[in-house]
């Protein structure tokens, strides 16, 4: 009874196809035998993730990533070890998202939109002369290498998985001709947002991106994306392609720096030379993500910087490489007894002014005053 109810079950709901689902913010990095192994491992892992959510491979070169990098444990959320019979050990790594991100808008990054379009992948493989299609539940090894590439770049995709539909509702010179009638008919039932159809030929494959969807493949004004890639890792070099391909059109834009400022002053600076010396300086620090110069006044120069990480941090990165500049120490808050009771004596007054005039006026009390930021100062001395 049980095995016919479940049966009805699924003949109601239909199939339900795997996506291959990508958590942009983890990643897995293999220990190599060096000294600091998993030091350079958080850093690795760092970059990954950053590949992953900005779409860039060339993420790393950027000045201000640089800088992150060497505090790569500041991202980290998660951390296990994994031992594999025929790999190398290997960390699991998780990285908290909002920094991430926030890392991004300092370096003036854009991001690959999420949610991403799902991929479904048809591949038709060419071995002595004869033409396959490659499906799901094949085990195949050109499908385990398009999913390890698309997991490293974030590319949700999906295979076909074979079953008697799937065989029944396509052939093979379809998929090799690219014709778009019998593709869509037999990808209508995944319902992905885009569709690749891949030729390998031994060692060359050549691709074809459809960016729409089943239902619109046919009628679409839109042409699709074409290419050619040859080599050991040509699978993974055809992923990279089509990754950039929907990094570059599904862009988003972080913003304005939104992340963690402050506000320094440094008095001492009397000539041009010593005023971009100080810049530079601070633009270098691999606590500082940006300089901005507010004001300057006579020897006295103030920046907004926007720091990778907190105000302590670039506290003693500033003093340990500039033994000129030393804190001036705050001032002190100095609580005046005599004229705390004259304002509340004076409040208590007007208050029951108030209240004679009408029991149901009520009395809100706001500072005038703009609250100003915490300037942190600092003194030049001359040698």
């Amino acid at each position: 009874m049980l095995r016919i109810l479940c049966l009805l079950i699924c003949m109601i709901t239909g199939p339900v196809f795997a996506q291959q689902q990508n958590d942009l913010y983890h990643t897995e990095v293999q220990l190599t035998g060096a000294e600091k192994a998993e030091s350079i491992a958080k850093q690795d892992g760092l970059v990954n993730v950053l590949i992953k959510v900005s779409g860039k491979t060339d993420i790393a070169q950027n000045e201000v990533i640089k800088k992150a990098l060497t505090q790569s444990d500041r991202y980290v959320t998660q951390m296990s070890f994994v031992e594999y019979d025929d790999a190398p050990r290997a960390m699991k790594l998780g990285y908290n998202s909002k920094m991430v991100l926030s890392l991004l808008t300092q370096a003036e990054q854009s991001i690959w939109e999420t949610p991403r379009k799902s991929v479904l992948v048809w591949v038709v493989n060419e071995y002595n002369y004869q033409r396959s299609i490659i499906w799901e539940q094949s085990n195949n090894s050109l499908i385990t290498r398009i999913k390890d590439a698309a997991n490293e770049r974030g590319l949700p995709v999906m295979f076909p998985v074979g079953d008697f539909d799937d065989v029944t509702s396509i052939e093979i010179p379809d998929l090799w001709g690219n014709f778009k009638k019998p593709i869509a008919d037999a990808s209508e039932r995944y319902n992905p947002q885009a569709i690749l159809v891949v030729k390998v030929r031994g060692n060359s494959s050549t691709w074809t991106l459809f960016d729409t969807t089943p239902q619109y493949l046919v009628t679409a004004s839109k042409k699709p994306i074409e290419g050619r890639v040859s080599g050991s890792v040509q699978l993974a070099d055809m992923v990279n392609e089509v990754s950039d391909y929907f990094a570059k059109t599904y862009t988003k834009n972080l913003g304005a720096v939104a992340s963690d400022s402050e506000t320094v002053s440094i008095q001492g600076i009397h000539t041009t030379r010593a005023f971009f010396s100080i810049e530079k300086q601070l633009k270098q620090m691999n606590s500082v993500a940006s300089v901005q110069v507010n004001t300057i006044q006579g020897d006295k120069v103030t920046y907004t910087l926007s720091l990778l990480g907190d105000y302590q941090q670039f506290n003693d990165e500033l003093l340990s490489k500039n033994a000129r500049i030393s804190l001036i120490p705050e001032e002190p808050v100095v609580n005046d007894g005599t004229e705390k009771s004259a304002i509340t004596e004076g409040v208590t007054q007007n208050v029951a002014q108030e209240a004679d005039k009408s029991v149901d006026n009520e009395i809100s009390v706001e500072s005038e005053e703009p609250i100003k930021p915490v300037v942190h100062e600092y003194q030049l001395s001359a040698s």
